[in-house]
């Protein structure tokens, strides 16, 4: 044990000097998106929920899966919603993700150079952000993490603390004072960052990799807001940053592919959702290559089987549709509809209760197809309300669900969460495990949708007033 210990302190302090040296980071992008009302800032505990995602044709809530009904067939009925399922290649290939993985793949971990070597956190990390950032900042690294979490298996996505982090005074200053798992964020002018975290030159933003305190990898992440300015650009960089915390350790030139670990991610598109190999490269390395040190031998074949193709199940119910996509083990979930012109306590037409009714489609954890009803209910006085999961059942692996009542019950074949309602958007406030997200849809909410994420399924969902 102690011999891995130093093993794993040479290998992030040569993270370290690897990351001050990162030349250009900096960020850009551009706009564009529905007309979804403007939505409340969010806490640090809604990291686990899914992203709200305003998009020109609608709002879309989880992964960015949703396939065409062209690229489906259909599958029948579950009371007033149309069933389509299929397979689309929507992924990227296993040469692709090999290849970039071994991009990120060093000798500088090993005695022996020849030895390629990977690192990735091997505890669930945690961000903390620092006490000197601007509150501003809270809801760009809050939606950021919701984007990566998105590709991260379940027991492994990012959380944030609630807590802010304080760093040492220059005297007390130990470049390993960032506890273990832990991911520090910063926001700030370059100058006014903690001497020993300022790299000598001119930089938009910089992740650096240690030992973190009590042993185990840790990571601290400034964002230069002297040169990073606007949201696009904020979230670019905390992307690209955050990936590095998380084991992708190089640049990557735009020609061979297109991902937040670009050189020129200066001039990078807004980050509404993360390129699919970035999706695929995280879920990978995750997965198939996950290690309980934190680092390990790249060896290109223990990615094992994998398929660039998804089966999707979709759902649709006027101008609602939801469902969820199932490859290689990731199950995404997602909704979508149009975007409301109010939010749901702006609605003159809507008092006392409002309820909304349909159905939910997703997978198990073993890629089951899983399906059953909706029903939600919100106090429009007092914003809360209640969403409930009934007659759950399941089919075989990536297959067709048939009729109503034909599967087999999934665990008791109910849950329930309490909601609150903030904006156009709800949450689980209580409840059964797990995390739901929604929002309402229709110009006068007469629609929702979401998703509902637990480590034994995940699965989209929608239905009507």
């Amino acid at each position: 044990m102690r011999n891995k210990n130093r093993f794993a302190q040479q290998a992030f302090s040569v993270l370290l000097s690897f990351a001050l040296l990162l030349p250009g980071c900096g960020g850009g992008g551009g706009g564009g998106g529905s007309s979804f009302p403007r939505q409340p800032a969010l806490m640090p505990a809604q990291a686990a929920n899914a992203p709200v995602i305003a998009r020109r044709d609608g709002v879309q809530i989880g992964g960015d899966v949703r396939p065409s009904l062209g690229d489906l067939s259909p599958a029948g009925a579950h009371g007033e919603v149309t069933v389509s399922t299929g397979r689309v290649r929507d992924g990227e290939s296993a040469e692709r993700v090999k290849d970039l993985l071994g991009e990120f793949a060093t000798g500088r971990y090993s005695s022996d150079p020849g030895t390629p070597y990977i690192s990735m956190f091997y505890q669930k990390p945690t961000i903390q952000i620092r006490e000197t950032t601007p509150d501003r900042y809270v809801d760009d690294v809050i939606r950021v993490v919701q984007l990566i979490n998105a590709a991260l298996p379940y027991d492994k996505r990012i959380s944030i603390s609630p807590e802010r982090a304080i760093h040492p005074s220059d005297r007390d200053y130990n470049r390993n004072y960032v506890p273990a798992g832990h991911i520090y964020v910063g926001f700030g002018p370059q100058s006014t960052w903690p001497a020993l975290e300022r790299p000598p030159v001119i930089v938009g933003g910089v992740e650096s990799s240690l030992v973190g305190a009590g042993g185990g990898p840790s990571s601290y992440i400034w964002v230069n807001t002297d040169v990073v300015v606007g949201t696009n650009q904020v979230r670019v960089v905390l992307a690209h940053e955050i990936f590095h915390a998380l084991g992708f350790t190089a640049h990557i030139d735009p020609n061979e592919y297109r991902t937040v670990m670009n050189t020129d991610y200066v001039n990078s598109p807004p980050v509404t959702y993360l390129p699919q190999i970035d999706t695929d490269t995280l879920y990978a390395l995750y997965t198939r290559f996950f290690h309980e040190y934190g680092f390990r031998a790249y060896d290109p074949n223990d990615l094992g089987p994998w398929t660039d193709l998804s089966f999707h199940l979709r759902g649709d119910m006027d101008d609602v549709s939801f469902g969820a996509s199932s490859r290689n083990g990731l199950i995404q979930p997602w909704a979508h509809g149009r975007s409301p012109a109010t939010n749901l306590a702006d609605n003159p037409a809507l008092t006392g209760s409002a309820s909304w009714s349909g159905r939910l489609l997703g997978f198990t954890s073993e890629s089951q197809s899983l399906a059953g009803a909706a029903d939600l209910t919100v106090n429009l006085a007092t914003l809360r309300g209640q969403i409930d999961f009934t007659g759950l059942e399941h089919w075989g692996v990536n297959a067709t669900p048939g009729a109503i009542g034909s599967g087999q019950t999934w665990n008791d074949g109910d849950l329930g969460y309490g909601v609150i309602v903030r904006g156009n958007t709800f949450t689980q406030t209580g409840g059964d495990a797990g995390e739901v997200t929604g929002a309402f849809f229709g110009a006068r909410h007469e629609g929702m949708g979401g998703v509902v994420e637990r480590s034994d399924m995940s699965a989209g969902f929608g239905g009507t007033r």
